[in-house]
């Protein structure tokens, strides 16, 4: 902690500024309170800053997370620690400088495997390009409000450190949301994973049948009668459970799982709740959504 933090103000944290080495994984941490709700904006030029937080703070009430680096236009320590000695004046405890560093064993393997290059990194010589990085901002870490050595950090363990350490919560297992839709209306926006159910026998050919939804028991002993839809689901089943897994692993915060179909009322509809009661028989948590009932 600095001396230049205040008491008054206290209360959750609306603006976060993520400043540190490059390759220290400000964009990771920019990703982790993108799902935590925050608003996020990378490598914004300083002189911007103010107008930004009183757009998205002060007006819209909104969370707001800005990176700021050797990239960012205008950047020297100095004006950033005016930029936070304004934004705590204003906001006091409910401003948060975040401070990420590695050290150059870690930050090298890092460069290394991405195959990137470092924005000081002009001639060919990366650790020399660490250092200089390094000794330039020294300083800022002495006003951080949080500093953080992502060094040997997994990306949950990094996620956990950072929410806890600015008081947010830190949620354990995979919110999952599971949708239901008509191809008709277009794919659902925020899908991370897209299944196309017309391939399934339709019920809606069936005069019994056409009148209920996929969440009728008769549609869905209907659906289930087809061999080729039992045998994608248990593909499906394998595939999702490997892939929860890495990403709870990973820190991976929330997955979208869509479903489709001509209409979006009966295939889509018993395909979503298959997997639901899968879903909720693993003990994760889930919302399940059915956009055209």
């Amino acid at each position: 902690m600095t001396d230049l933090s205040l008491n008054h103000n206290d209360g959750p944290v609306q603006l976060v500024i993520l400043a540190g080495q490059a390759g220290a994984g400000m964009s990771t941490a920019l990703a982790i309170l993108e799902d935590a709700g925050f608003k996020t904006v990378d490598n914004i030029p300083l002189a911007l800053v103010d107008q930004l937080v009183a757009l998205e703070v002060e007006t819209e009430k909104r969370r707001l997370a800005i990176t700021v680096d050797m990239r960012t236009t205008g950047f020297t320590p100095e004006g950033l620690r005016q930029l936070v000695q304004n934004r705590r004046v204003q906001l006091g405890a409910r401003c948060q400088l975040v401070f990420l560093s590695a050290d150059e064993k870690e930050l090298l393997q890092r460069y290394q495997t991405t195959r990137r290059r470092h924005p000081l990194d002009e001639g060919g010589n990366l650790p020399e390009a660490i250092n200089a990085d390094r000794t330039l901002l020294r300083e800022i870490s002495d006003f951080s409000d949080i500093t953080i050595d992502t060094s040997g950090s997994a990306p949950a363990s990094f996620r956990a450190m950072l929410l806890t350490q600015l008081g947010l919560q830190v949620v354990e297992d995979i919110p999952l949301s599971i949708i239901s839709f008509s191809y008709r209306r277009g794919l659902p926006e925020s899908a991370d994973y897209v299944f196309d159910m017309r391939f399934v026998r339709n019920p809606h050919w069936d005069v019994s049948l056409r009148a209920q939804t996929g969440q009728a028991q008769a549609v869905q002993d209907f659906i289930a009668s087809d061999p080729q839809f039992q045998n994608f689901m248990q593909h499906l089943k394998a595939m999702m459970t490997d892939v929860l897994g890495r990403f709870s692993a990973d820190g991976r915060t929330h997955i979208t799982v869509a479903f489709g179909c001509t209409g979006g009322k009966h295939r889509s509809v018993a395909a979503a709740e298959a997997f639901a009661d899968f879903v909720r028989d693993a003990g994760l948590r889930l919302r399940l959504q059915h956009r055209e009932l």
